[in-house]
């Protein structure tokens, strides 16, 4: 089978002889150099796949590390806040109070629009309970001798 490609703004003309089979590329070159290639389709669908998850991994990634610097931010504040906002839920974007409230979905939702869906960190302004840790005794039961 023939196939003839044509590139629109610098015309040439190719012939492939046959269709690329899985795992075989064919190169397209201009003066030399390669320009493009040419896969089989079901590459070029698992290509436009991987490419789609990898774009979401890396939203994923960036949306967690500013949610990471949110929430330094909101440690850092806490002290301020504590007096300001005790009890209340505050919403913080880039390091700033963008929204304050009492229902914590409500200040989410506020927030989101106030920086159109972009990562935000929102919590309950409270001190951190204090966490003990007691040493306690295992119990071994049914031990053979």
């Amino acid at each position: 089978m023939e196939t003839l490609l044509k590139e629109s703004r610098v015309p040439y003309n190719t012939v492939l002889e046959q269709t690329p089979q899985s795992g075989e590329v064919t190169f397209l070159e201009r003066n030399g150099h390669a320009i493009a290639a040419v896969v089989s389709m079901d590459e070029f669908v698992a290509f436009q796949q991987w490419r789609a998850e990898e774009t979401n991994r890396q939203r994923r990634q960036s949306e967690a590390a500013a949610i990471e610097r949110e929430h330094a931010a909101f440690q850092k504040m806490l002290p301020e806040l504590l007096q300001k906002y005790p009890g209340r839920v505050v919403a913080i974007h880039q390091g700033q109070i963008i929204a304050v409230g009492d229902q914590r979905m409500d200040v989410w939702q506020e927030a989101r629009q106030q920086v159109n869906g972009a990562p935000v960190y929102v919590q309950t302004v409270e001190s951190s309970p204090r966490i003990y840790n007691l040493p306690s005794r295992k119990v071994i039961r049914d031990v053979a001798v």
